[in-house]
């Protein structure tokens, strides 16, 4: 899951949100599509009620699976 701020484009439920600060997105990384580099001439945006001295507080759990590829199996 990735916390990111989205400057422009569209939602699933439509059009973003006039208010800058309900553009903040919980996504599930491997659902994310249509995504388009940002031009690095163009300037950093975010709403202002980001502070980096004090990051949001979104993580409540990790969780992790992985596949070992057999590394756990005996011969």
């Amino acid at each position: 899951m990735v916390l990111g701020y989205q400057s422009g484009g569209q939602t699933s439920t439509g059009i973003l949100p006039e208010d800058p600060r309900k553009r903040w997105r919980c996504m599930y990384v491997d659902e994310i599509d249509h995504v388009a580099d940002a031009d690095p001439a163009s300037p950093w945006q975010t709403a202002d009620n980001y502070n980096p001295a004090h990051p949001f507080a979104t993580i409540d759990k990790v969780a992790v699976a992985t596949d070992l590829g057999g590394l756990n199996e005996s011969p």
